[in-house]
């Protein structure tokens, strides 16, 4: 079988590209492993060139967030998969937008997109989604049919988010950093649209407790617009800290008490399982995908009742023994969560729907598939979008594989599709 996985959806979006980086890093590995299949990296306008169906048994863009109806070009496959990741803006509209304006501006969008799902979604036979949450939103709003839609939920690299050797030793690592108190502290993930994070609403809820005694800080890592970070300034005990990098972010998480995201909307709720690796639970919203994420591992609340928030805040912070609980739980329900389980069963979901494969010659398919991604990260990479496109006319690999040596093996932002092929990559430079 060869598999087509499109990884330029989304690339303005962390969350969503991490999602394809680490199912193709799990695929590609298995696809040495097991020489059954073969994974190429592609985007998706690329699939239009030819006829897609003589290079590929299946495409696969495993990372739709939002409301976008597929590229065309994803759909002249005969056997497109299509992974969608929260609709929150079809759900809950207006709430989820920043500004009045903004909803304005994209509400005929959105109408546009969702009368094309209803109309033309038999065009789409395999749709997957991480959360029977999901999958009943988008039955609700897309029409579509039940049995079409498989969940199959995200994972957590436990190699890198795993708890820390020293809690404590952990926190003040990071007050240090931040030129704080050595105290105790929560953690929120943030993102640009506050609006559906319900920034505002947690640093009310936070203004709340505070006001009640409550000596925890709230650090609030990602970027956000100049309002969050105003209202941030009004209020004593909120460390703003920006965007930091993964490894800063990990860290942050493993000192932290718990993590705060009563979110409006979560499609999965990524930073959920990435702290419950960490052994950190989390107090986020009683709607949508949490309570499935979570389950008896947190504590919920009302993301609309600022003052439920607050309680829960401080019932959390009075009870060292539910700490320790939630705690042991956070831990035990992550271990649910892998990407090499995502990979699985997104492999198991082609396979199912796949009905005559192509011819193989898994040592040729496998250099095509390999050239195939070396010619996709050249596309996406701001480094080789113009140095290297001389080279890929000519067909000539030997810089960029020289390139992906030397430093695209280290390179966060293509890593998890060179890693896989390490192997290949040595052999065909010398």
């Amino acid at each position: 079988m060869k598999i087509s996985l499109c990884i330029d959806y989304g690339l303005h979006a962390s969350s969503l590209t991490l999602i394809t980086q680490k199912l193709f890093n799990e695929l590609a590995k298995k696809m040495t492993d097991d020489k059954t299949f073969t994974i190429a990296a592609t985007m998706q306008a690329s699939n239009g060139i030819g006829d897609v169906n003589q290079h590929y048994d299946c495409v696969s863009v495993p990372n739709m967030g939002g409301y976008q109806f597929p590229h065309s070009t994803v759909l002249s496959s005969k056997n497109p998969f299509i992974g969608i990741v929260g609709i929150d803006e079809v759900v809950l509209g207006k709430k989820v937008f920043r500004s009045n304006a903004l909803w304005k501006r994209n509400k005929p969008l959105i109408e546009e997109q969702v009368s094309k799902w209803k109309n033309q979604n038999h065009l789409v036979p395999h749709i997957h989604t991480s959360t029977i949450s999901d999958k009943k939103q988008i039955i609700e709003n897309f029409n579509i049919p039940e049995e079409n839609i498989d969940v199959i939920p995200y994972g957590v690299d436990h190699d890198k988010f795993r708890p820390s050797e020293n809690k404590e030793s952990a926190r003040n690592k990071i007050c240090h950093h931040y030129y704080l108190k050595e105290k105790p502290y929560f953690v929120h993930i943030s993102e640009r649209n506050w609006a559906r994070k319900n920034t505002l609403g947690l640093f009310e809820a936070f203004r709340k407790a505070k006001s009640n005694g409550m000596q925890h800080n709230l650090l609030v890592v990602g970027k956000n617009d100049d309002v969050v970070w105003k209202k941030a300034k009004t209020i004593p005990g909120i460390v703003m800290c920006g965007y930091v990098s993964e490894e800063i972010m990990i860290n942050i998480i493993q000192g932290a008490d718990a993590l705060l995201l009563p979110s409006l909307h979560e499609g999965f709720g990524l930073p959920l399982v990435e702290s419950m690796a960490c052994g950190i639970p989390a107090i986020t919203s009683n709607v949508f995908s949490p309570p499935e994420i979570i389950q008896d591992a947190g504590l919920l609340v009302d993301p609309y009742n600022t003052s439920d928030i607050c309680e829960k805040i401080l019932s959390f912070t009075h009870n060292k023994k539910l700490q320790e609980d939630l705690s042991q739980k956070a831990l035990e329900r992550s271990q649910d969560f892998s990407w090499t389980l995502t990979a699985e069963k997104m492999l198991s979901l082609f396979r199912k729907y796949t009905e005559k494969e192509l011819d193989t010659d898994f040592e040729n398919d496998y250099d095509s598939a390999a050239y195939r991604t070396l010619t996709t990260i050249c596309q996406i990479h701001p480094d080789l979008k113009m140095s290297a496109s001389q080279d890929l006319l000519e067909f000539d690999y030997s810089r960029i594989i020289k390139w992906a040596l030397e430093v695209g093996l280290e390179d966060l932002e293509v890593q998890d599709y060179l890693i896989p092929l390490k192997s290949w990559l040595k052999k065909n430079s010398e």
